[in-house]
């Protein structure tokens, strides 16, 4: 799982929430896709995004409710997208039999639920966005499979989308437009790339550029929201000073 920040061990009692949710909208379906769940347990992004998720909502003041159930549909979200993932092309050996057709069919469940659970709660504005994510996300795997492109620009397309994603989805919420809604995004990819890469085999240098970015654009967001010491600027100062420690970033 690799680097382990303290900020997810702080919404321990949210997060059980969000657990909460998250089986009850799977029920009918928990005993078939647990194995899936089994095998994420460890994944970094799995255990990274909805702490993070949940923090940034709470950050431009949305209530505890809609941020419990946006952080649920990012996760259910990621565990589609892991599913859909294991599947793979002829080339790469792909055996068309009964696992091929479920993991197909449970991911295109899954997707389908996100969609409801947007309805839901009453969020259904942001399904362009979340269009747009998914686009972005399946051009990452193309150039990752077929283009055999660079890791950090894959993993900007596949993973960096989400965290993007997630805090573009909350400041639409609160009510942000124009460029302060585009820095809000972009704050999210920043902030969502410097804690990836930090898992990464690769140089302190190029994470400080992210997280430098990072500071810049939470400096411009907080100019509205006016907080202090709030959980958002405590992440961002923890994966700084992660990095001043280091001087190379790589998987624990």
């Amino acid at each position: 799982m690799g680097i382990k920040y303290s900020f997810t061990r702080e919404l321990r009692t949210e997060l059980i929430d969000v657990d909460k949710v998250f089986k009850e909208n799977l029920l009918p379906w928990w005993d078939d896709v647990y194995n899936y769940i089994k095998m994420l347990n460890e994944d970094f992004t799995w255990n990274q995004l909805p702490p993070l998720v949940y923090i940034v909502y709470r950050y431009l003041g949305l209530d505890r409710s809609i941020s419990i159930s946006m952080t649920n549909i990012f996760k259910t979200l990621y565990l589609a997208n892991s599913i859909h993932f294991l599947v793979k092309d002829d080339k790469e050996g792909q055996k068309y039999d009964q696992d091929l057709q479920f993991a197909i069919l449970i991911g295109d469940y899954m997707f389908g639920r996100m969609l409801k659970l947007l309805v839901e709660a009453g969020a259904d504005k942001l399904v362009g966005l979340f269009a747009v994510m998914m686009a972005e996300i399946n051009e990452g795997r193309v150039m990752e499979r077929k283009l055999q492109a660079d890791h950090k620009e894959v993993l900007q397309k596949t993973r960096g989308s989400m965290y993007a994603t997630a805090f573009e989805t909350a400041g639409q919420l609160s009510g942000m437009k124009g460029i302060l809604l585009e820095n809000c995004r972009q704050l999210g990819l920043n902030l969502g790339m410097s804690i990836e890469l930090m898992n990464c085999d690769i140089s302190r240098e190029e994470v400080l550029l992210y997280i430098h970015e990072a500071e810049r654009n939470y400096k411009i967001l907080n100019q509205y929201q006016r907080m202090v010491n709030s959980n958002l600027e405590a992440v961002i100062n923890e994966v700084h000073s992660l990095l001043c420690n280091i001087d190379k970033v790589a998987v624990v």
